[in-house]
């Protein structure tokens, strides 16, 4: 097996986000290791109850998410989205640069080499171990590749997952080698814990109430209105973050020329309330977000005011 070793990202590295600048030690920093607890349970629950994420290098086998990645790739390659006459194993974006999410897409999200990666025997034992029971996952799974430009904005996972258990953990896992160019995930430390946006935007389901589920689009202010410190690394295939529906979290933009491949999937006790959306109805497709057609949602700026959080 082959082992992801800590790349450090040294103080006063420049990262570059959207049109954004941050330097590391000073508004952004390095994610916690939290490898070395993988067998203490104990300190795990520790760990992300006071830093609201775990962040485990190495957490799949390499091998398998690189077969996972490349597996994305080739159904990417028979959409027309790789550069002609380059490897697909490369995953060079083709000059149509489209971002690929293959959520509803079964043959590619549940393939094998996929579920090898989140649906193994040693990530469902974790979970088993780290929640006490039997757990259950989406059958909805978030596989995406990032074109140059691609990312997503700033959110708690509980406004579009939250309805059921609380108990609820989103793992993200990387597929591709992602350092800071190809578009990390972002995490806004302590923002778990900052009561006011749980109990106002996070308290929102963007289905029920109709309301915009992006928080912010701007990690700037992140840092400077509501004080959070970003936190980010360089993650290597196989390496995962792990945490709970109150974490702000985003995706910086993919500024190189080859896909940024990751997954998402979410895991829960078997026993308690399950997110119906999410998981498959008699006709082998799940509702998901967005259901409601032809009805307006109200922007979050007109939210964030009511709110107090403008």
């Amino acid at each position: 097996m082959t082992l992801n070793i800590s790349k450090k990202i040294p103080i006063g590295t420049r990262f570059e986000f959207g049109q954004h600048h941050f330097h590391f030690g000073e508004e952004i920093v390095e994610l916690t290791d939290s490898s070395h607890l993988l067998n203490d349970i104990d300190a795990l629950h520790q760990r992300i109850d006071v830093d609201g994420y775990l962040f485990i290098r190495g957490f799949h086998p390499r091998e398998a998410a690189e077969k996972a990645a490349l597996w994305t790739l080739q159904a990417i390659g028979k959409n027309g989205g790789i550069k002609p006459n380059t490897p697909v194993e490369q995953g060079i974006i083709s000059d149509d640069n489209r971002t690929f999410s293959f959520f509803r897409q079964t043959e590619v999200a549940h393939a094998k080499p996929i579920l090898d990666v989140v649906d193994s025997q040693e990530t469902m034992r974790f979970y088993e171990e780290f929640l006490g029971g039997p757990v259950i996952t989406f059958d909805k799974r978030w596989l995406r590749c990032m074109a140059t430009g691609g990312h997503n904005h700033f959110h708690y996972d509980s406004v579009y997952v939250g309805r059921g258990t609380q108990n609820r953990y989103t793992m993200w896992s990387a597929l591709t080698d992602i350092n800071l160019e190809n578009g990390p995930l972002v995490i806004c430390l302590n923002s778990h814990r900052h009561n006011q946006l749980k109990s106002t935007y996070g308290a929102t389901d963007m289905d029920r109430d109709l309301t915009d589920a992006v928080f912010s689009t701007e990690p700037r202010e992140m840092v400077d209105k509501f004080g959070f410190t970003l936190a980010t690394a360089h993650f290597q295939p196989g390496d995962v973050i792990i945490f709970g529906l109150y974490m702000m979290h985003s995706s910086a933009p993919n500024r190189s020329d080859c896909y940024r491949i990751s997954i998402d999937t979410r895991y829960q006790l078997a026993c308690e309330e399950k997110d119906e959306r999410f998981y498959f109805r008699d006709d082998g497709t799940w509702l998901g977000n967005f259901y409601n057609k032809n009805v307006k949602y109200k922007p979050m700026a007109d939210l964030r005011k009511e709110w107090g959080l403008d």
